[in-house]
This record gives C-alpha cells, sequence and structure tokens, in this order.
C-alpha cells in the first residue's frame, strides 16, 4: 500500500486531508493537524509550515522531527525490528506470552466483525485510559468499515469461545505495518490476551516478505504516562526523535506559560474532555519544546540515556555510593530543584527570584569559561553540587540573566530593594572599578547538599574537589561567603583551610579566604 491509500482511508472517515511537500496532514481536532503517515521523520520548511498553517487557516499543526532537528521536544517512537523471539523478552512477558497462546485463539478477522463486535473492546480501552469521550461508537464503526475494501489494512484478534477479547488494526505502508489502533477488554487481561496477541500479530507481520520494522505509537500528548509500559516490557523499542508543535503567527504570541496553566487547569476540572486534553498537551509540548534539550523534562523512559548525549564527566572522588563529579548541561533542572529547596526563605535572594531566574544563573555558570560547577551523583541524581568562578561573578551573572533579574523583581517586587541584591551590585561595581575582576581569585557562589545526604562528608569532599580544580587554573586563592547565621557551613570551610577576612565582611556575611600554592602543591 502507498500512502495515498492511508490518505484515502482517512478522507472516508471524514477528515480534511491536505498534502505538503514533507507530508500528509489531517484534522486530529478542531484547528489542529497532525502529519501522517505516522512514522515519518519529516523535516519541513519554516515556510512550507508558516503556509500550510496560514492557508489553510489551522491553529496549530504536530509532527515528528529527527532528533538533530532544531526545536522540538524530546520524544519517541515505538517500533519493532526483527529478530523477536520469546527467548529476548523477560520471563513475566515471556510467561504471558505462553499463558495467552494457551488460551486464545490469534487470527485474522473481517472488517466488519471488529466493526460491531469490536466496540466494546475499544470502548473498555478508552475507559481506561480516560479518554472516553474522544471516539464515539459511529466514528469507530466508520474507521472500521472503510478500511475493509483498502489495499494493506487487516485486522487481528484475539477470541475465546467465539468472544473477541482484543484486537488490532495494521496497515502496511511500503516496508513498515503501521498499528493505529489496538484494543482489548479488562476481563481478559489477567489471562494475557494482550500478551498473546501482541507477540503473535508482530511475529506474523515481521516474517512478511519487504518488511523491515513495525510502528506501534508515537508519545502520546493526553494519554496516561504509563500507557506506553506495556509495549516495552513486550520487547518493542523506542527510536529517538522530537515533536514539534508550530501555532499560526496569529495564536502564537498566545502560546504562553500563563494559556498553558489556564488548559491545565481546565483539563484538571474535566479529565475526560479531549479538548482541553489535547490543548494542554499541545501547549505543553510547545513550550518544551522551545527550550534547549539539556532544559527539558525527559519522558521517563528516556532519563536515563541523557547522559550518553552529555560531554564525559570528570570524576574527583567517592564518599560511599556517592561520585563527587564534573557537571553536565544535563543537570541544570536538578541543579535548580535542588538550589531552590536547599535554602531558607529570605536566606538567599538568587533563589527568591525565582526558578526561571536560577535556571538561567546555573546555565551561565556550567556553560561560561572559567566557571565551574561540581556535583555530587548518587546514580543519576544529584544530591549536592558547588559552584564557583575564577573572577568576581557578581556582576556577570546579574548582567548575563538580566531579564530574568527584571521578570524575578516584577514576579517578586520586594527583591528589588533587597539589601544583598543591592550589596552584590554594588560590589561587583567596586571590584570592577579598583581592578579586582582580574584578579587570580576563584569565588564560590553557591554550595548545596540534599537533606537526606548531609553530615556524610559530601560538602567536605565538593570543597576538596573544587580546591583541586582551583590550583589546577593557577589561580592563588579561593574566596567564599557564608551567611553569619550558618556557623556549620563557616566551620567546614575553617576545616578545609580557609581563613575569616574581617575587612571583606558584612552584616550579613562572613568572607573567608583560602590562600594556593603553586600549581601541583598543597596549599
Amino acid at each position: 500500500m502507498n500512502t495515498d491509500v492511508f490518505a484515502d482511508w482517512m478522507r472516508r472517515q471524514g477528515y480534511r486531508v491536505v498534502r505538503t511537500e514533507s507530508s500528509y496532514w489531517y484534522n486530529a481536532a478542531p484547528g489542529v493537524f497532525q502529519a501522517f503517515p505516522y512514522h515519518w521523520v519529516i523535516t519541513p520548511t519554516h515556510s512550507e509550515i508558516q503556509d500550510l498553517l496560514v492557508r489553510n487557516r489551522i491553529a496549530a499543526v504536530r509532527y515528528s522531527t529527527p532528533f538533530d532537528f532544531p526545536g522540538g521536544v524530546v520524544s519517541y517512537h515505538i517500533v519493532l525490528r526483527e529478530p523477536y523471539s520469546l527467548d529476548q523478552l523477560k520471563a513475566q512477558a515471556r510467561n504471558g506470552v505462553k499463558a495467552g497462546l494457551s488460551r486464545f485463539k490469534i487470527e485474522q478477522i473481517p472488517f466488519e466483525r471488529l466493526a460491531t463486535e469490536g466496540w466494546v473492546l475499544q470502548q473498555d480501552t478508552l475507559d481506561r485510559q480516560d479518554r472516553l469521550r474522544s471516539m464515539t461508537q459511529t466514528q469507530w464503526e466508520s474507521l472500521c468499515r472503510t478500511a475493509s475494501d483498502l489495499e494493506g489494512f487487516e485486522a487481528w484478534a484475539a477470541s475465546s469461545e467465539g468472544e473477541l477479547a482484543a484486537a488490532v488494526i495494521v496497515a502496511r505502508l511500503q516496508s513498515t505495518f503501521s498499528v493505529p489502533y489496538a484494543m482489548s477488554h479488562r476481563k481478559f487481561l489477567a489471562e494475557h490476551v494482550n500478551n498473546a496477541l501482541f507477540f503473535a500479530v508482530s511475529k506474523e507481520l515481521l516474517q512478511r516478505k519487504g518488511i523491515d520494522d513495525l510502528f506501534f505509537t508515537v508519545q502520546s500528548l493526553d494519554a496516561p504516562a504509563n500507557v506506553d509500559e506495556f509495549k516495552f516490557r513486550m520487547g518493542l523499542q523506542y527510536k529517538f526523535i522530537r515533536q514539534r508543535v508550530d501555532f499560526h503567527p496569529l495564536f502564537n504570541p498566545f502560546a504562553s506559560p500563563l494559556v498553558h496553566k489556564v488548559a491545565r487547569g481546565l483539563a484538571q476540572l474535566d479529565s475526560s474532555n479531549p479538548l482541553f486534553a489535547k490543548a494542554e498537551g499541545m501547549l505543553r509540548f510547545h513550550l518544551e519544546g522551545r527550550k534547549p534539550i539539556e532544559e527539558q523534562v525527559w519522558p521517563e523512559r528516556l532519563r536515563s540515556e541523557r547522559l550518553l548525549l552529555a560531554p564525559p564527566l570528570r570524576t574527583f572522588s567517592k564518599v560511599k555510593n556517592v561520585q563527587i563529579t564534573s557537571a553536565s548541561p544535563f543537570d541544570l533542572l536538578a541543579l535548580v530543584e535542588l538550589h531552590a529547596a536547599s535554602f531558607p526563605q529570605g536566606e538567599h535572594i538568587l533563589a527568591e527570584l525565582g526558578k526561571p531566574f536560577l535556571l538561567a544563573a546555573h546555565r551561565w555558570f556550567v556553560s561560561t569559561p572559567g566557571n565551574h560547577v561540581l556535583t555530587a551523583r548518587q546514580g543519576d541524581r544529584i544530591v549536592g553540587f558547588t559552584t564557583f568562578s575564577e573572577r568576581p561573578y557578581n556582576l556577570p551573572l546579574l548582567r548575563a540573566c538580566w531579564r530574568e533579574l527584571i521578570k524575578g523583581c516584577l514576579r517578586h517586587p520586594g527583591t528589588a530593594f533587597n539589601a544583598e541584591l543591592l550589596m552584590r551590585l554594588g560590589w561587583g561595581l567596586v571590584q570592577k572599578f579598583r581592578g579586582r575582576d582580574s584578579e587570580q581569585v576563584a569565588q564560590i557562589a553557591f554550595t548545596a547538599v540534599d537533606k537526606d545526604f548531609q553530615g556524610q562528608g559530601i560538602g567536605r569532599a565538593l570543597k576538596a574537589a573544587s580546591i583541586k580544580v582551583c590550583q589546577e587554573r593557577g589561580l592563588v586563592a579561593v574566596v567564599t561567603g557564608v551567611h553569619r547565621q550558618n556557623l556549620r557551613a563557616k566551620q567546614l570551610n575553617e576545616q578545609a583551610g580557609f581563613v575569616e577576612v574581617p575587612s571583606l565582611g558584612n552584616r550579613r556575611l562572613f568572607y573567608l579566604r583560602l590562600d594556593l600554592g603553586k600549581p601541583g602543591e598543597a596549599p
């Protein structure tokens, strides 16, 4: 079957289909078009998308792009390729397949039978996913009957004593079988009907001549996060992609965090409303897709893969099961969360400016030459960090983050007159005027350890690693500021050899200094 046949199926169901240079598109929701065939990974130009939106009066479009395509939220396709056998499955899934195959009959069925008997399965599946209002029985019967005479479409089912227990619709497009619909009834789930049907049909289709792979789904906008877990347990694989959601130029200014917050509230109030759910999902994907991939919230299934894309980390030491390492851009969100949680309200002005400012600040430290961020890691969890610069950092930091600084002050007006913020600005200007910003003295900016990991020597290990880096960089000293009420931090620094410098202190902060020896020597 070619893609024109699939497009004909969509038209028969009443969808409006548009063809552009890179793909086909259909109205998946009011004002929203989605690219198809779903397994295509496309690279449309900006002008193609804008022309599609404006010419056809479309509010937004959604499509899959390659992982290295600019923009778009990190996402996945679920696929399956040969080899595929029972031996590749974990014991639980393997036993489920065997049990299901002994209980159910797997066979190809006519679409007319699926239209009449399959609605009970589809309805029950949508109900379990809290998406019951996304399809009617009439729509279900139409999509089944319109596929009955089209080349490449097949319906498969698992039955028990003549009753349908689960079913799938598959469509062949060149060398790929796509699975646009899969459904089952909850009363058969404990008997492993899905295991049996998925395995048997997948084996059958992969053995067809000219078939390279099976495509099951793209990450959903509105389905529960665990909706794909069964597929992964059955040995299906994920393929890295990025999903893009682009809005019409007239609507783009309204695709904002505030509007998304409203959409999220509406979706929570009426969780079964497909319009609210999809609107929330479209806005979420669009806003997340505008961020660098290092700052996006990755799907849980892909999170373990992030470090494979990050630069190699340098390891300094180990404290029990916690490693002291360099940081990567993929650590930014974890650093911000730990930073925000580690400082009491009113103690740290930068935290009071809000998480957007903290994100910009940590981004500046991680990405700017001459700055250093060291982390304490337990597996892929950040449980501590220290951040320092090879030069006075207050003025360069505030200058680099001025947009977030202004927004933070507008959100929290009292911070604009906070003594610590004014002191940081004034201290930075004094240092610059005196030429102190060129002195080879490192300044420690932030240090935090998760409260559940305090008292285990992690702070001392971070301090020792930062001193080592400063020595390697040929710096002559390290300076740190400590709030006067934080006597524990002051003691930790003094144990590392820091000495208080009263002339630098003020009513809020102690300043301590550690003079370093030559590179390679102990301080």
